[in-house]
C-alpha cells in the first residue's frame, strides 16, 4: 500500500484542455496512467478495506423510489465516495478541477460531482446502458477510473462503448490508473464479465436538475 505522504502527491493537478477537447468533439476521452500508482492503488486499498466492512450494497437499476435490484441486468457492488475516505478525498478533489475547467471552457453547468467504488466479483457484468436517467438530465458527463492491477487481456471486463446507432466505438480493458470520460447521454456502454474480480470508480459530473 502507498505510504500516506505519497497518496496527495499523486493527485496533484494536471491539464485538462486534451480532456475538454476530446468531449467537445467526439463526446469521449480516455487516458491510461491517468493516475499514478500511488493514487490508484490507494483508492483500491480503500474500497477493498471498506468492501471488508460491509460498505458496499449491490447495484440497482433505476432511482429514487424506483430502483431496484436487477441480478440479470448488472452484478456490480457499490459504496459512494465521501469526504470522510482519506483516499476519496483526495480523488474528489481531483475531479473537482476538471469540473471547474468543463465548466470554464464548455460552459456546461455543472454543480457537483459525485462517485462510487464499484465491485465486480468474477463473472458480474453489466448489460448495454446510458448513465443518464429518463426522468432526470442531471448527469452530464460519466468518469471511470480503473483500480484492478497488472490485468491479463484474457481475463476480460472490458467496458465497450457504441455510437447512438449500436455501431461499437471502443473497448477498454480495465487497467488501473485508466481514466475514461464520456457523455451521460447517448453514449450506450455495457460491461462484460471478468474471470476475475474487478475494481473502479464509476462517477458524474452532474447539474441540480
Amino acid at each position: 500500500m502507498p505510504d500516506n505522504d505519497s497518496v496527495p502527491t499523486a493527485f496533484a493537478c494536471r491539464d485538462w484542455r486534451p480532456a475538454v477537447e476530446a468531449l467537445a468533439t467526439t463526446g469521449w476521452w480516455r487516458l491510461p496512467q491517468a493516475l499514478g500508482a500511488a493514487g490508484w492503488q490507494a483508492l483500491r486499498d480503500e474500497a477493498q478495506a471498506l468492501h471488508g466492512q460491509a460498505a458496499f450494497a449491490p447495484a440497482r437499476i433505476g432511482r429514487a423510489a424506483g430502483a431496484q435490484r436487477e441480478a440479470a441486468v448488472r452484478g456490480d457492488e457499490l459504496c459512494w465516495l465521501t469526504p470522510e475516505m482519506p483516499a476519496g478525498r483526495c480523488y474528489l478533489a481531483w475531479m473537482e478541477a476538471l469540473r471547474t475547467a468543463l465548466n470554464r471552457e464548455l460552459f456546461l453547468g455543472l454543480d457537483e460531482f459525485e462517485a462510487q467504488y464499484a465491485h465486480y466479483p468474477a463473472g458480474a457484468f453489466y448489460r448495454t446502458h446510458v448513465d443518464r436517467h429518463r426522468d432526470s438530465s442531471a448527469r452530464v458527463i460519466s468518469a471511470v477510473l480503473y483500480l484492478n492491477e497488472d490485468w491479463p487481456e484474457a481475463a476480460g471486463g472490458e467496458l465497450v462503448m457504441y455510437d447512438a446507432g449500436g455501431g461499437e466505438l471502443f473497448r477498454q480493458a480495465p487497467h488501473g490508473g485508466t481514466l475514461l470520460l464520456f457523455r451521460s447521454e447517448g453514449m450506450p456502454h455495457e460491461v462484460l464479465p471478468a474471470t476475475r474480480a474487478r475494481w473502479s470508480i464509476a462517477g458524474w459530473f452532474r447539474t441540480r436538475a
